[in-house]
């Protein structure tokens, strides 16, 4: 075992203790919830669709489009948006910039998916220069960073991995200081990755892959 894997080691023992009694200390005063960390908002009038969402992930919902974000911000964890349905006045307000919450969402860095089955325009398959008219309004607020997906593609959404680049030296204890769990990691093609470090990737569940070289 070389230098820096030893370090290593002793360092996974150190954290493991300390990670050891945190744990007995929350759980002293705080009771943990088994739901993901990402609050999800929900809008819309899809019940079916919530009803499915709720089975994944914790759901506020009663959002109207009016909603303010003080309502959400109370809670502390990462926000989300689900825009499950949305009439073509509001489509129209939202591609022109017009405040509501889910311009709140983007203001705050919030993610936002809007259901594409949920457009009303959707419904209609002509004029066709008119649902052309809307179909740029749907690629504007694209480009202010919503995403539009399919109604069955929603939950697939919630599980789409964050990619965290890395360069030089992947240690263990690097990983452990990012915090990194069931993302993608992608790492320079000249960087190592140690023993203890691809033990860590296995265990919490982390795809690696080598950027392509130049």
């Amino acid at each position: 075992m070389d230098t820096q894997d030893l370090i290593e080691v002793l360092a996974r023992e150190v954290l493991k203790e300390i990670a050891k009694r945190e744990n007995q200390s929350l759980s002293e005063n705080i009771k943990h919830s088994p739901e993901k960390s990402i609050i999800t908002a929900f809008l819309g009038n899809d019940e079916v669709l919530k009803d499915e969402l709720k089975k994944e992930t914790s759901v506020v919902d009663n959002i109207k489009l009016d909603s303010t974000w003080e309502e959400i911000e109370k809670n502390e964890n990462k926000k989300r948006l689900v825009v499950s349905t949305l009439g073509i006045n509001d489509l129209i307000d939202l591609s022109q910039g017009k405040k509501s919450i889910i311009t709140e969402f983007l203001f705050n860095e919030g993610e936002v998916l809007l259901v594409e089955e949920g457009l009303e325009y959707k419904k209609y398959t002509k004029p066709a220069a008119l649902i052309s008219l809307y179909d740029e309004y749907v690629k504007k607020v694209q480009e202010f960073g919503i995403k539009v997906v399919k109604r069955t593609e929603v939950k697939n959404a919630f599980d789409a991995k964050e990619k965290v680049y890395l360069k030089g030296l992947v240690t263990e204890s690097r990983l452990r200081k990012l915090g990194l769990k069931n993302q993608i990691l992608e790492v320079d093609a000249k960087s190592k990755v140690t023993s203890l470090a691809m033990d860590y990737i296995k265990e919490n569940s982390i795809e690696l892959c080598y950027e392509r070289g130049q």
